[in-house]
């Protein structure tokens, strides 16, 4: 009997972040590490009325929070740096026309953010060797297909 195994590869992973006026960089060609997508709304909530009955709500929060962690200096950084950098400095206009997008060919699923902004620059860190920097972005809907 043949063994299944469940297979997974960063590698089959694509993840752009695409602004009009930045232009758009391939995080993971680009030096990308690691990164993780959160749903902050809730799918539902229950209300319990006064006699003890209870109220299901089906609620339609899509929005939620991206954490990336790249190498320090690598192409994917240094366009991070410039993207929080034209966001803080430019209009209000365009600070939300960023869309994140998540390639997965591993499960054929693509996820996409869109109204994408950084919840602020990320820390330095100096050390002997490179490390990682970490980058929390915020999206104002993310759907998965």
């Amino acid at each position: 009997m043949a063994k299944q195994f469940a297979i997974y590869s960063l590698v089959d992973t694509r993840t752009v972040l695409n602004h009009p006026n930045v232009g758009q960089c391939v995080i993971s060609d680009a030096g990308g590490g690691k990164i993780a997508i959160s749903y902050t709304g809730d799918m539902s909530s229950h209300t319990t009325t006064a006699n003890g009955y209870t109220v299901i709500n089906k609620t339609r929060a899509r929005n939620g929070s991206i954490a990336l962690e790249l190498p320090q200096n690598s192409d994917a950084d240094l366009f991070m740096r410039r993207w929080i950098s034209y966001l803080d400095n430019g209009s209000v206009r365009n600070f939300a026309d960023s869309t994140l997008t998540v390639y997965d060919n591993a499960v054929n699923r693509t996820i996409t953010c869109v109204g994408v902004t950084p919840q602020k620059r990320p820390d330095i860190n100096y050390d002997q060797t490179s490390g990682t920097v970490g980058y929390t972005l915020l999206a104002a809907e993310i759907t998965e297909t």
